[in-house]
This record gives structure tokens, C-alpha cells and sequence, in this order.
């Protein structure tokens, strides 16, 4: 039991209609994310291009998803986004150490971005 508290971190920030939470453990790392509907494309677009896939979200319509990708790298995620709500996770086990780090990093980007007024 000490050794799971070892490897368990949480983030959360509320401000200004902006609710961010990641919470990571041993096996998945995972981002929560409510913001202002207005910053969406610029979430998704920013996603876009941390993930270099174009094919997340669809050009027109609504732009949602709630899917399970695999992106070029082989990196496997979940992605569930739609106006003004965002949810990641990844899978440590099904994916490599170099993988993680770059979704540890863009989901800090996004981060970042929300904060930002």
C-alpha cells in the first residue's frame, strides 16, 4: 500500500470557469479537463499538433471525439473532447516510457493553455 502512495500524484486548479485535474498512479495517467467553450479549438488544435495527427479531429461539424487513437508513434490513448470539456488517458502498461513522456507533456501544455486568460 505505501509503495501504490509512491507512485500516485494529483493535480487539480480551479479558476475563472477553468477546472483542470490530473491524476496519475503506476498503471494510467489521466487529465480532466472544463474550461469556456471559446478556448476548445485552440485546445484541440494544440493536441493536434503535440499528437502531429490531423485525423483526431475531423475538419467541420461539432469536432467531438470520444475514442480510444493510436497515433503514428503507436502510442494508444483515450481522448473524449467536446465543447468546453476535455478527458485523456493513457495507459502506462500498453505504452512505452518515450510515449508517456510526450502525453505527460502536451497534457502540461494544455494545462498551460487553459490558464492563460
Amino acid at each position: 500500500m505505501f509503495s501504490l502512495s509512491l507512485f500516485s500524484s494529483c493535480f487539480n486548479h480551479h479558476s475563472n470557469d477553468v477546472s483542470i485535474s490530473i491524476k496519475e498512479d503506476e498503471a494510467e495517467y489521466r487529465l480532466s479537463a472544463r474550461f469556456d467553450d471559446s478556448k476548445t479549438r485552440a485546445v484541440q488544435n494544440y493536441i493536434k499538433q503535440c499528437t502531429a495527427s490531423n485525423s483526431i479531429f475531423k475538419h467541420g461539424g461539432r469536432n467531438e471525439i470520444d475514442a480510444t487513437v493510436t497515433l503514428d508513434d503507436n502510442t494508444r490513448l483515450y481522448i473524449k473532447s467536446q465543447e468546453g470539456h476535455l478527458k485523456i488517458k493513457l495507459n502506462k502498461e500498453e505504452n512505452s516510457e518515450e510515449s508517456y513522456e510526450r502525453v505527460k507533456e502536451m497534457c502540461e501544455g494544455v494545462k498551460e493553455l487553459l490558464a492563460e486568460n
